[in-house]
């Protein structure tokens, strides 16, 4: 008896969800819960989304690596999140090197969550703001949408669409007939 494969967005958090803190037009994730604000129609949004697909975030959090910010102040911060979104999982890599598995660009957060929920990625979707958000989706297939924050760094070359904000991203997810 095989497992019908579900479908899933699996969601970068910090320039996605939250608004990131800007250094000299850089995306930095914040260290403080009073900073940790969520984009306007964040809840409306994944309310929608969540009808047809599970929402996964993942996350790289290296400040937990490098000592800036403690465990309980990441933890609040994805308490408030479960709250408004009610992601179905969130995965988090606190690795500094880049030759962890698990750190993005790397795919093992996204692999993990596919074996974990039966995943089918050439039906899901994959929603970042960088560059190294969406590599590990185009390696399994997913339908990535690049939110062009015009952060002053790499971005990718290729993904399905390129959007200005969560809103955006989710229309074009819910109204995608391919």
């Amino acid at each position: 008896m095989s497992l019908k494969k579900r479908r899933a967005v699996f969601l970068d958090r910090d320039g996605v969800l939250n608004i990131p803190i800007i250094k000299k037009n850089k995306s930095y994730a914040p260290l403080k819960y009073k900073d940790f604000k969520l984009y306007p129609k964040l809840k409306f949004y994944c309310q929608k989304l969540k009808l047809s697909f599970l929402l996964i975030v993942v996350t790289n959090q290296p400040d937990i690596g490098r000592k800036k910010i403690k465990l309980t102040e990441l933890k609040k911060m994805h308490h408030k999140l479960k709250k408004i979104i009610n992601y179905d999982e969130l995965y988090f890599c606190s690795a500094i090197s880049k030759k962890s598995y698990y750190k993005k660009p790397n795919p093992g957060m996204i692999l993990r969550a596919i074996k974990e929920f039966n995943i089918e990625p050439k039906k899901s979707y994959l929603i970042g703001d960088r560059w190294s958000d969406i590599m590990p989706g185009n390696k399994f297939g997913i339908k990535t949408l690049f939110i062009d924050r015009k952060y002053k760094e790499k971005k990718p070359n290729k993904y399905f669409r390129k959007v200005k904000s969560f809103s955006e991203a989710a229309r074009v997810i819910l109204n995608d007939k391919s």
